[in-house]
């Protein structure tokens, strides 16, 4: 696929894998409904002045967190982010819900209805 192309967000095949161990919300070994692993997936889509932009989601569940700055917009799915030392409220997600975090962010995100996509951009990283 090339960048100039027009994308499908809603369509755009996404490959998820288990979230790490250290991402894990609490003793239990998955954070996810009735034992299923909690799952993401990322697709890099292009760049433009000197940002990445690509598609992330998650799947039903929790997980810990630690941001990159960052804008998204939420396309699909619900839920919210909590932030973890930090006095920033709580911020609950929806289709067309923008959210910007910030780099060192330490947060806790719990899916409702999955999956939650978003669109992101953010700063190169090369």
């Amino acid at each position: 696929m090339s960048a100039m192309e027009p994308t499908n967000t809603h369509e755009f095949p996404l490959d998820h894998e288990p979230i790490e161990a250290w991402q894990r919300v609490g003793s239990a070994a998955v954070s996810g409904p009735a034992g299923v692993d909690v799952t993401t997936a990322f697709a890099e889509l292009g760049s433009i002045g000197g940002a990445d932009y690509g598609l992330w989601e998650m799947s039903v569940g929790s997980m810990r967190d630690v941001e990159g700055d960052e804008v998204f917009l939420v396309i699909s799915g619900t839920g919210r982010i909590e932030f973890e030392e930090s006095t920033r409220p709580d911020i609950d997600m929806a289709p067309e819900t923008l959210v910007r975090l910030s780099d060192g962010e330490k947060t806790r995100w719990t899916i409702t209805e999955a999956p939650l996509r978003k669109l992101f951009i953010g700063p190169s990283e090369g």
